[in-house]
């Protein structure tokens, strides 16, 4: 029996490693590279062959788990591309529906925005003061937002490749105006936002800095995330300029749809709405 378990096993690493290369090949991005290789090791942890019974006794399994909607799609949509690598693509299983959002919730009011940015300027913390700008008006992910360049400010906009494809982030004129001199000691080749040693920062230390700050300086943690300035970002945005089509190309989004969220009130707006409606 240890025999055999050890013949899957290595038959598993086998495909697992032809599974990585057909994902780049695919040319994924690398966290979805990641998160595939990652599922279809839980799924060989479990199971020892690709069928359609076995596909749905994991996707069981994985509900049973109480893992979120999103979380088990990910693991079947790795399953599944696996299958299609496989040639056997019967034995495929469908993803969950996940409940669309009504309203993006947990977003930083322009007030707490200025309040943010008084602060850190009263303080002379300047990284942030302009780090914390930057990232408010690109509405750039925090992922691409770390690997902003000077050569990027300077142009005016930065070219990434991020979720498979290459995208285009806006460096709006108003803000380099007002940055320039900040940034003049910079060569091209430096980061805009730095961690404390001078190198790229990390995207955890993004956003354990802004819990930091909401901590200093009185705000609601809950709005102090990184999302939480890019969903600003589209907000804001859309009160001086409603072409949703435009919005969607500066956020990177793949369907309008996505968008189109923020044409409606945020969840807090909701709640005030209704609450002040709803007297009788």
């Amino acid at each position: 029996m240890g025999k055999r378990r050890s013949g899957q096993d290595s038959r598993a690493e086998n495909e697992v490693g032809q599974f990585r290369e057909y994902l780049l090949d695919k040319e994924l991005s690398e966290n979805t590279i990641k998160s595939y290789v990652a599922s279809l090791k839980q799924y060989f942890s479990a199971h020892m062959a690709v069928t359609k019974k076995d596909g749905l006794d994991w996707k069981r399994e994985l509900q049973e788990r109480g893992l979120s909607a999103k979380t088990v799609n990910v693991r079947l949509n790795a399953y599944n591309a696996f299958c299609d690598m496989q040639g056997c693509p019967d034995c495929k299983c469908k993803t969950m529906r996940v409940h669309q959002a009504t309203a993006v919730s947990n977003v930083i009011s322009k007030a707490d925005y200025e309040r943010l940015l008084g602060c850190l300027k009263k303080d002379k913390n300047m990284r942030w003061y302009f780090g914390i700008k930057l990232l408010a008006t690109t509405g750039a992910r925090v992922s691409e937002y770390v690997r902003l360049r000077k050569s990027d400010f300077d142009r005016g906009y930065a070219e990434l490749w991020t979720k498979g494809k290459i995208r285009r982030i806006y460096i709006p004129e108003h803000f380099r105006e007002e940055a320039t001199e900040y940034y003049s000691d910079l060569d091209g080749t430096c980061f805009l936002i730095e961690n404390r040693y001078g190198g790229q920062i990390t995207t955890r230390g993004v956003s354990q800095s802004l819990l930091n700050f909401a901590e200093r300086y009185g705000i609601d943690k809950k709005v102090m995330h990184p999302h939480s300035f890019r969903h600003m970002f589209a907000v804001e945005f859309l009160k001086r300029n409603n072409n949703l089509s435009l919005l969607a190309d500066v956020m990177g989004h793949s369907s309008m749809s996505t968008t189109a969220i923020y044409t409606r009130l945020t969840k807090e707006q909701q709640i005030l709405a209704v609450n002040s409606a709803v007297t009788w």
